[in-house]
Formats: structure tokens, sequence, C-alpha cells
């Protein structure tokens, strides 16, 4: 469940979402979704992030994504941190387990079913199609001093 004393300082904000086998308990509601889900927790506004909107999601055994839908503006990467399921990507049928990530364009119509029995657990983070990056290591710096960790 949500802990919604968040941690936040100048620089950084951090959020306590849960165990995953917690989130079933978060849910939407329209006008914040097309129709009613549960399992899903959106964290760009809990978070103060402009740059990137992520997602924290669960698909209970049996159930799925009721609808196609694309994006206008942002693609969006999947990554799958427990359990098994199916994303209908354009028509194919591609399975998903742990670590499977998957990247899809704004045009990309999609939907997710879990077709196992136990819970499939993702996180699902969007981001401007057309936004440019310099990642990985190339954006680091290093910072003068060593960790002073508490004791």
């Amino acid at each position: 469940m949500l802990n919604d004393e968040a941690v936040r300082g100048t620089n950084f904000t951090c959020i306590h979402a849960g165990p995953m086998d917690g989130w079933a308990q978060f849910r939407l509601e329209p006008p914040n979704a097309p129709v009613p889900m549960q399992g899903k927790l959106f964290l760009r506004n809990l978070l103060g992030s402009a740059g990137l909107e992520m997602s924290l999601n669960v698909v209970l055994p049996g159930q799925g994504m009721p609808f196609l839908h694309k994006h206008r503006q942002n693609e969006e990467v999947y990554v799958v941190v427990g359990g098994r399921g199916q994303f209908l990507v354009d028509g194919e049928c591609i399975a998903v387990a742990e670590g499977s990530v998957l990247r899809l364009s704004p045009a990309a119509a999609r939907a997710w079913r879990n077709n196992s029995e136990a819970p499939l657990y993702f996180l699902c983070i969007q981001y401007g199609a057309d936004s440019v990056i310099q990642g990985g290591t190339l954006d680091g710096q290093k910072v003068e001093g060593k960790p002073a960790w508490p004791q």
C-alpha cells in the first residue's frame, strides 16, 4: 500500500509504494482512466517528474487490457519485473516474462494480458518520442568526496 509520506529533498523525491504483492490495491477511476483500472499507479505527479511518466502495474491471472490503444506523442518501455503474460502489438502476440523489456512507438496498437496462474508485474515508462538524451555513463559526473554512510 502506498505510504503517503514521501521523502523529499532539494534534489530528490522518494515514495514507498510497498511490495509488489500489494500493487493490486492501486486503482484508477474515470476521468483519470478511460475505464476503472485495478493494479496501476502513475508516479509522475507523486515524484514531481516533468520529463517522463512511469507507472507500477500488476495484472492478475486471467485479466488484461480490455481494449487496444496507442499514444499520440509518447513512446513506452515496459519492464517485466515478475510473472509471465502476453503483449499484443500491431497484431503480433509477444510472450513476456520476468526480465523482458519491450519498447513501443506511439503508433503501435497495444494491449496486454496475463495468461498465467500468477500475477504479472511490470513497470511502464513513458517519454516524448522525439526527445533525445545523452544517457548512460556519458551524462554522469564524478563528485568530490566519498560516500558517508550512517552507522
